[in-house]
């Protein structure tokens, strides 16, 4: 902490908040400060910024709102890792204020969990195929609840995208997560058997787990062909719409 106050400029001119914002991001993403780590009390980012309390405070509210730290009354301002979380719920709201439908969430789906399936057969480490088979092993258990497949059907196609190591790729998929259970969900309206989507989510991972990229790619599309068969059959995509999985 004592090597951080020497990082920070005074502020001369320009947006006095913006300014401060600019460079306490800089000390977070540029690794200065850590997740757990807390910002400089107030008076010491004041005297060294050269800034008002209200401009610090004003500050530090943007940096909460981009989840890059959190007041712990009592004890001071926490640097956390939660912008991913914050521009994935930015996303989800412009969908929702869109209004995207599922055919929208289709082609979007097409794109990045294809691009999940070749990246994770890539990339994936030991611990992300652990993960990804505790998701197949709740499906494939017989006593699990239809919520508790559901969920365990959304958490394989999450960790997918999390075995991808791209963090723009997960803050993507994260933002649709809402809409991605709900698809989920309304599937099982049409087919409420589990045997066939368990298979699809076997391949997806067996191609995984052999470092197959093509197949794994193949594996996904077939699965989300046999969604949009699914979604068509409830009606929620229209007859005359032309094939989104081909």
């Amino acid at each position: 902490m004592s090597s951080i106050p020497g990082k920070l400029l005074a502020i001369k001119q320009g947006n006095l908040s913006d300014q401060a914002v600019h460079q306490l991001t800089n000390l977070i993403l540029e690794g200065h400060l850590a997740p757990g780590d807390f910002l400089p009390p107030e008076p010491a980012l004041c005297k060294h910024l050269n800034v008002s309390r209200a401009t610090v405070r004003e500050a530090i509210r943007t940096l909460e709102a981009r989840g890059f730290v959190q007041r712990r009354h009592g004890i001071g301002i926490q640097v956390t890792d939660r912008s991913h979380e914050v521009a994935a719920h930015s996303i989800s709201l412009m969908l929702q204020r869109g209004r995207s439908d599922v055919a929208d969430l289709l082609e979007v789906r097409l794109g990045l969990e294809c691009q999940s399936a070749t990246l994770a057969a890539l990339r994936a480490t030991k611990s992300d195929l652990q993960v990804l088979a505790e998701s197949i092993e709740t499906m494939a258990n017989q006593s699990s609840t239809l919520d508790e497949y559901v969920d365990a059907d959304l958490g394989f196609h999450l960790h997918l995208a999390e075995a991808t190591h791209n963090a723009v790729l997960v803050a993507l998929i994260n933002a649709i997560r809402d809409l991605l259970h709900q698809s989920i969900r309304a599937t099982y309206d049409v087919d409420g058997r589990t045997e066939r989507r368990l298979d699809a989510h076997r391949l997806v991972l067996e191609a995984v787990q052999r470092r197959d990229p093509h197949a794994a790619e193949a594996a996904m599309r077939e699965h989300l062909h046999y969604t949009e068969l699914m979604l068509r059959e409830l009606g929620l995509i229209p007859a005359g719409h032309a094939p989104l999985v081909r």
